[in-house]
């Protein structure tokens, strides 16, 4: 079969099996959310133990034969003694609460997926399996991934501006600033920063028309826009990619302020469960936090020639491909270390209604009881959403150093129109009906029209972007409450 297949088809059908079967009966989500600490918003009983409307209401005795009913509607002082429960997520059953559990299970599964597939290929390779020109089907696992995450920011940043207020007026805002920005970034000098997008798109454009001549297609125009009308497409395409990660960044912010904060608070010994677990008291915690929110600031140095590039590859000796292999490792490995650290942020977040539970105790005048419940309980809800603002910028980013990757290993130049791939060949000759070998002769064309040098400047470039809008934007939000506590 793997002579048919081929070894990278025949490795994918049975990690997608394999994962699909382990999703029908296990959360890939209980990864993030397994023995985490959240907050049960008290019952309408014991709220009312602290209003004097209530007691007089319970006191009642009910007409006709009735049943005792409970008051609806009563407040109480917000410096009321009352307890919250906390309960811990052990099982599946808690995380279908949560209104986005099912997109964190496929996101996480996927994810896993592409992961194991472009292991699996490129030990293929390395191995002599396959050979290097051949469909890299982990593309394609990394392409999926991409959608989804893109998908659900999407979703997100459409909400942001149905809500309409501050949250429009700062999308409009960050998409024009980041619009000018990337319009500065693409004026800058070639000797300070560089991603190569020059070159790539004129071997782009130079292969476009080899392919329109080989094809023949006559009667339409061939012609592909200049280099500017690209850079013009990328500078649009930029300010949209940093509206999308402001509200996500800002997020992650705001939780690295909150652990950091947290570090430096003691515990109170007379609750049911502490303010803060130990676990944020840990040194390890807080080194994962100051990693988290300064490791994105020197991987956007990364492309700087006068500082990073060329000091570190006379410096060390190495070159200029091994540089970018070692670049893209390092990203990678910042990637792996925040989404590593989820558990971490999400107990912050969680933690956020206990904390707004103690501030409620030292203000003054009486609040509505169902006002806490609803905030307790918003507190759960929201906490998916939390999540997948926190991974999939870092799933995109982690996406593209896979597919940045595995360009390193391939050749210069694809090979001619007449080659196919084995995988292919296969699919061909079991459904001729479906795919023809004059599809397949297209597809190579296509192939070699999207050469190395255009997708790795390209994919440079987008993962350098997504990196620093995520880096600044997080840094400015760590500082803003930083501050705005301290006032």
């Amino acid at each position: 079969m793997a002579m048919i297949f081929g070894v990278q088809l025949l490795s994918t059908l049975i990690i997608g099996l394999f994962m699909t079967k382990i999703f029908s009966s296990y959360s890939y989500g209980l990864l993030i959310f397994y023995n985490v600490w959240f907050c049960v918003p008290p019952s309408t009983g014991h709220l009312g133990e602290f209003s004097q409307a209530y007691k007089d209401h319970m006191k009642k005795k009910p007409r006709n034969g009735d049943k005792k009913t409970q008051l609806e509607d009563f407040t109480i002082p917000k410096d009321s003694d009352f307890k919250a429960r906390y309960n811990r997520i052990i099982s599946y059953t808690q995380i279908k609460l949560l209104p986005h559990g099912e997109e964190i299970d496929m996101i996480v599964l996927m994810s896993l997926s592409s992961i194991l597939i472009y292991a699996v290929t490129e030990a293929a390779i390395y191995l002599e399996y396959t050979p290097v020109t051949d469909l890299h089907l982990s593309y394609i696992w990394s392409l999926i991934v991409l959608l989804f995450c893109t998908k659900f920011l999407c979703y997100m940043f459409k909400v942001y501006v149905q809500l309409g207020g501050g949250e429009r007026s700062l999308c409009a805002i960050s998409t024009f600033l980041f619009i000018v920005f990337a319009l500065m970034v693409s004026m800058a000098s070639k000797k300070s920063i560089d991603f190569g997008i020059d070159e790539g798109y004129n071997e782009f454009v130079e292969e476009f028309s080899k392919f329109g001549n080989a094809t023949k297609v006559k009667g339409q125009d061939m012609s592909m826009p200049s280099v500017k009308a690209f850079k013009g497409f990328l500078i649009v395409l930029s300010g949209f990619i940093g509206a999308l990660l402001t509200f996500p960044s800002f997020r992650f912010g705001a939780l690295n302020s909150q652990l950091l904060r947290k570090a430096n608070e003691v515990k109170e010994e007379d609750e049911e469960k502490p303010s803060y677990s130990d676990s944020f008291k840990d040194k390890m915690s807080q080194v994962l936090v100051h990693f988290n929110l300064i490791a994105p600031l020197l991987v956007t140095l990364c492309w700087c020639k006068p500082l990073v590039q060329e000091h570190i590859e006379k410096q060390v000796q190495i070159s200029e491909k091994s540089f970018n292999i070692l670049r893209i490792c390092f990203i990678a490995l910042m990637m792996l270390v925040r989404l590593f650290s989820i558990k971490l942020y999400t107990q912050t977040h969680l933690d956020s209604a206990k904390r707004y539970l103690y501030t409620l105790k030292r203000e003054a005048g009486r609040i509505d009881h169902k006002v806490i419940q609803q905030k307790i309980a918003y507190t759960f809800q929201y906490s998916s959403v939390v999540v997948l603002q926190i991974i999939t910028p870092a799933l995109i980013v982690l996406q593209l150093c896979l597919i940045l990757l595995s360009l390193q290993n391939m050749p210069d130049t694809m090979p001619p129109l007449t080659a196919t791939s084995s995988i292919l060949d296969g699919v061909t000759d079991i459904i001729p009906d479906v795919v023809s070998k004059a599809d397949v002769s297209v597809f190579q064309g296509m192939r070699s029209v999207l050469t190395k040098q255009f997708l790795t400047s390209v994919g440079s470039y987008v993962m350098w972007w997504v990196v620093s809008v995520n880096a600044a934007v997080s840094l400015f939000s760590t500082c803003y409450h930083h501050v705005s506590e301290q006032v």
